[in-house]
């Protein structure tokens, strides 16, 4: 479904941004493939219409276009009578599902019918149209497919009773409990109420049923009940026998006291599962909610002889299990003494079954995993000797038991770090916190002043339910701020007085797991502690002895979370297992009281050493995606590993771990990582380097240096190590530390020597270091420069290593753009975004707002402003992420650019005035930058008309290129001072200057360069 508006609008691969776009989609979305008259669409958007209706829904309309220029080009369509939406009727939701209503509604076959409605009424995600709510016509039309919903749920209960035996409808009876709640004046799901409860064997109730809402319409509405009610009271009547009589409902599921949040999936699966099957365990950790998500479900179940809770807790051993049950289900009447001294002894096994034998009731059987031997013989006997028994059961552990359907009650989903309040609140493990933090404090919200620490509180405890209510419990005594911080000691969290014993505190509810375990169970969990983001199975066994067979058993007791690989196969993806945090840090403690700590993370550090050693010279192949996507993976684990390393003063391993992870951290774009690793390394006692890593230390000294030039020994070293990735780490790690156009030279110089080394990666990378000089600092020209950087992608194109390709790409089309041919600038730089994106986002390209700012101004420069448009969006979202005044001061020169381009002077002339003004007094802001607002602002006045504004903002921008040092940046000057001239009249200077900026770019000999602006000038230097 491409554009769903059967809930908030929805479209594949766009996000239509703006209220009155969305209305504006929506009206079309209803009448997909049909013309919307202009008028009409200017009617609905507008209860008050605007002063120039067609200008207003034309302009909408354009918006609307270059909203989905990525997700539906070209689907919103001009007609000269209006607009319609260009797409199939079955890619707009709302006219799927009335297709799909009617083919069901018409078929004869209740199995196929309920296929059919079923598919319909699953493409509902909320209130239809709510995006529109407030205007009339979606009033209207909401309300019609709200009706149709409702006769779809109607007949879709229809057919599946119709196919139904007793243990299907009593499922069905549920839910048209809940439908006649919402809807009590809803004749039909009454009577459908009536009809499942007598197929579900329940006459009595069905009769009670037809009271209530007789009674109701009488009062409510003045009214008898109509034709289908009278059926199927009249049918119930037919088969109730004189002794019917109205049943209440046995149960003693206790009412729960608080809300269930985040589960109402899980409540519709298992009531799902269990119209299906006889035996559904709820499995998961401690803490997860199992007890309570069976409640919930419970509470909406009914049978003849009733829901029964069977706390197991309490039981002793398995052999107890047959007795809690007894004692919790009443008997179904009293036995005659005579027959019990006449009866045979049985087991209390044989007994329970024949108590409950003949009987239509559900079982929940709670906290099995202490007893699941036992649990798992009773459920088993029970399923085989009492056919109208279902059972619900909560365990740790499958029961393992025939025809059993397994649940797995997970953690609460949590936000990622940076998500406003509002968007966090979608999320339940917030939602959850919020609800209990607000009861412990009242007047308590989640909004932008703590939810950054809300969202620390709720992942810190892995998103558990029974961890968040403790944690937000504590808001009492705590602000948010101290909890956040206090976190880590989540073992202590204490519930209150009426909570269970092993409720009390988190540490309570993982010792009760733990006695459950075997010695070696214990042992591999203990040491899986060690493990910091999960492990593979070779890792765990390597580190820990642990077998594929323990790490199972841990897997099954839910102290083991199996994490299934989510990249493509070809990347390496493996299957990982790995503890929650809060287990984690009670394993932890387990080995430290083991005396296992040292010796499981040295082996821990010997394994990620291995593999990261391993993987190194590959980073630098075609196989280089596959081996960043597993170093991603192990992150957490190479950390642990170097931290361990570091913090034991090993450090031999901890400089060849440091030296493995350079290239993965220097592709990444992660320099500040580097550099605060070997910070720490460095930290340690002792300057000399171990023999044989002197240059590992020597990169560490340099990387860890406050500036360029604090050791000339270690640049020597480096520089004469004949270790192409070493140097290059340095380069781009000391680069941004100010060292100055001479030490970047010195770097450079370095590098080039590398161009005949065997390593065919090492000579590409001196062909690119060469380049990137001569264009830089180079005095043979642009065109010189260009060769170089040709020659060195083609190196990498053989190599197929899309790093060093996406960087010389970069490269490249800053000299196309250098030569005035944008149309080829953009294709390069395109490439190259998109095999930055490949290796790991546009952080590995240099500056990724720039590139996106690059990307904008090529694309209006080539005709493309609505393109240019959308780069400037995502450049815009990376500014206001950072918080970057300057970056926000370049996203805006270029948006001034790309509003001169479509003519829109004023706007632009403000945007250009709002980057000087950002930028205006902020440290480090470069020469180069604002001496390209000043041109730019210059070329938009002088369009204006005002030559003289335009000449001031040029002499600016001459100072400025002055004290920038930068021979392209002064070329680019000259040639708007050409442009200024050519306006004037003044032909003659126009071209002297074009000719001296072409000079500056390293194009002598190349006539017919372009200048940009009103004029062109043709230079005959």
């Amino acid at each position: 479904m491409r554009i769903g508006i059967l809930g908030p609008l929805r479209v594949t691969g766009a996000h239509i941004r703006g209220a009155r776009l969305r209305v504006l989609l929506i009206r079309l979305a209803l009448e997909p493939g049909r013309v919307v008259a202009a008028e009409r669409l200017t009617g609905d958007l507008w209860e008050e219409p605007p002063a120039n209706p067609a200008a207003a829904l034309h302009s909408l309309v354009s918006r609307l276009r270059r909203e989905l220029q990525r997700g539906l080009p070209g689907a919103v369509v001009s007609h000269p009578a209006g607009y319609l939406l260009d797409v199939p009727p079955q890619e707009v939701d709302a006219a799927e599902f009335e297709r799909l209503v009617r083919s069901g509604r018409a078929e004869r076959d209740p199995r196929r019918a309920a296929v059919s409605l079923r598919s319909a009424l699953s493409l509902w995600r909320g209130e239809a149209l709510c995006d529109a709510a407030d205007l009339p016509f979606a009033r209207v039309a909401a309300a019609r497919l709200e009706e149709l919903r409702l006769s779809a749920l109607e007949a879709r209960v229809a057919a599946d009773l119709a196919l139904a035996d007793a243990a299907a409808a009593g499922a069905l009876v549920a839910e048209l409990e809940e439908l006649v709640a919402a809807h009590p004046l809803r004749e039909p799901f009454h009577a459908l109420l009536m009809r499942a409860l007598r197929a579900a064997g329940r006459r009595g109730d069905a009769l009670e049923a037809f009271e209530r809402v007789r009674r109701r319409l009488a009062d409510e509405l003045g009214v008898d009940p109509g034709p289908e009610l009278r059926a199927a009271h009249l049918e119930a009547l037919r088969e109730a026998s004189p002794a019917a009589a109205v049943r209440a409902v046995r149960r003693n599921v206790p009412a729960p006291v608080t809300s269930l949040v985040g589960r109402r999936e899980d409540v519709a699966r298992v009531r799902g599962l269990l119209s299906a099957a006889r035996l559904v365990t709820l499995t998961g950790p401690g803490g997860a909610g199992k007890t309570r998500l069976a409640v919930e479900v419970a509470g909406g179940l009914t049978a003849a002889s009733g829901v029964w809770l069977v706390e197991l807790a309490s039981a002793g051993n398995s052999a107890d299990v047959a007795a809690v049950v007894r004692a919790t289900v009443p008997r179904a009447a009293p036995e005659p003494d005579g027959d019990v001294a006449a009866r045979p002894a049985a087991s209390p096994l044989d007994a329970l079954v024949e108590a409950l034998a003949g009987r239509e009731l559900v079982l929940v059987l709670d906290n099995c995993e202490h007893v699941v031997d036992g649990a798992a013989a009773v459920a088993e006997r029970l399923l085989a000797g009492v056919p109208g028994l279902r059972i619900l059961a909560t365990s740790r552990e499958p029961l393992d038991v025939p025809g059993e359907h397994l649940h797995p009650v997970r953690p609460l989903a949590l936000p990622d770090d940076g998500v406003s309040a509002a968007r966090a609140l979608e999320f339940p493990a917030v939602e959850l916190f919020a609800a209990r933090a607000s009861a412990a404090r009242p007047g308590f919200t989640v909004d932008d002043s703590v939810v950054a620490d809300v969202v620390a509180v709720c992942r810190e405890l892995d998103g558990l339910p029974l961890a968040i209510e403790l944690a937000a419990a504590r808001l009492r005594s705590f602000t948010v701020r101290q909890l956040a911080e206090a976190v880590g000691e989540r073992l202590t969290l204490r519930g209150g007085r009426t909570a269970g014993p092993r409720h009390r505190t988190l540490r309570a509810v993982i010792d009760w797991s733990w006695g459950l375990l075997s010695p070696g169970e214990r042992v591999a969990l203990r040491r899986l502690s060690v493990f910091a983001g999960g492990a593979t199975a070779e890792a765990a066994l390597r580190v820990c002895g642990a077998d594929l067979e323990t790490v199972a058993c841990l897997v099954d007791k839910s102290l083991v979370v199996v994490a299934e690989p989510d990249g493509p196969a070809d990347r390496g993806a493996r299957v990982r297992y790995r503890l929650l945090e809060t287990v984690r840090a009670y394993a932890a403690e387990r080995l430290e009281e083991a005396g296992e700590a040292r010796a499981v993370r040295d082996r821990h550090l010997g394994f990620f050493l291995e593999t990261a050693e391993a993987s190194e010279p590959g980073l630098r192949t075609a196989d280089q995606l596959r081996l960043l996507a597993m170093l991603d993976a192990e992150r957490g684990n190479l950390d642990a590993a170097l931290g361990h390393a570091v913090r034991t003063g090993q450090e031999r391993p901890a400089l060849r771990l440091f030296t493995a992870r350079l290239w993965a951290w220097t592709v990444r774009g992660r320099g500040d990582e580097a550099a605060g690793w070997a910070r720490a390394i460095r930290a340690a006692p002792g300057d000399a380097a171990p023999p044989g890593l002197e240059v590992p230390h020597m990169v560490c000294v340099l990387l860890a240096s406050d500036g360029p030039y604090a050791s000339p020994e270690a640049l020597r070293v480096v520089e004469e190590s004949g270790h192409p990735v070493a140097l290059w780490a340095w380069v781009v790690g000391v680069r941004p530390s100010g060292g100055g156009a001479d030490h970047w030279r010195r770097a450079l110089a370095a590098m080039r020597a590398f161009g005949d080394h065997e390593d065919p990666w090492a000579r590409a990378t001196a062909l690119l270091m060469g380049g990137i000089g001569e264009f830089e600092y180079g005095r043979a020209g642009a065109r010189a420069a260009e060769a170089w950087l040709r020659e060195a992608l083609a190196g990498y194109r053989a190599l197929g290593e899309r790093w060093g390709l996406s960087l010389t790409l970069y490269w490249l089309s800053l000299a196309a753009e250098n030569r005035g041919d944008a149309a080829e600038a953009l294709a390069l730089l395109e490439e190259a975004a998109e095999l930055a994106g490949l290796i790991g986002g546009l952080e590995a390209v240099p500056v990724p707002l720039m590139l996106r700012v690059r990307l904008a101004q090529l694309r209006a420069r080539t005709g493309d402003v609505a393109g240019a448009e959308r780069e400037l969006e995502r450049a815009r979202e990376v500014a206001v992420r950072t918080g970057d005044r300057v970056a926000a001061a370049r996203v805006r020169q270029a948006a001034g650019e790309v509003a001169r381009r479509r003519g829109a002077l004023g706007e632009a002339e403000g945007l250009l005035v709002e980057a000087l003004e950002l930028a205006g007094g902020q440290a480090g802001v470069p020469e180069q930058f604002l001496a390209t607002v000043h041109v730019e602002l210059a070329r938009v006045r002088a369009e204006r008309g005002d030559r003289e504004a335009a000449w001031r903002s040029l002499r600016s921008a001459l100072r400025s290129s002055g004290r920038a040092g930068d021979e392209t940046v002064r070329a680019m000057v000259l040639e708007a001072a050409a442009e200024w001239c050519a306006g004037g009249g003044d032909l003659s200077r126009a071209a002297l200057l074009a000719g001296a900026a072409r000079t500056l770019r390293g194009l002598d000999g190349v006539l017919g360069m372009r200048v940009d602006g009103t004029a062109r000038v043709r230079s005959r230097g």
